[in-house]
């Protein structure tokens, strides 16, 4: 499996998003995001996925406020 990592998908108030995916493919991790944005009555559309390697530990800020 791989993590994948989006910040720039639709959202309901303009106060920024965050959404993690995991999956074994990027097309895979598209549909799947692409269900759960339908699911909270987001439309997918054109959004960035960013995958985050797995093989050491880190941290990644995904929103930190700064419009």
């Amino acid at each position: 499996m791989r993590l994948w990592v989006c910040t720039d998908h639709s959202c309901h108030w303009p106060v920024g998003c965050a959404s993690i995916v995991l999956a074994d493919e990027e097309d895979e991790a598209r549909r799947l995001l692409d269900a759960a944005l339908i699911e909270h009555d987001l439309v997918p559309n054109k959004y960035t996925l960013t995958e985050v390697p797995l093989n050491q530990a880190r941290a990644v800020v995904l929103n930190d406020g700064n419009y």
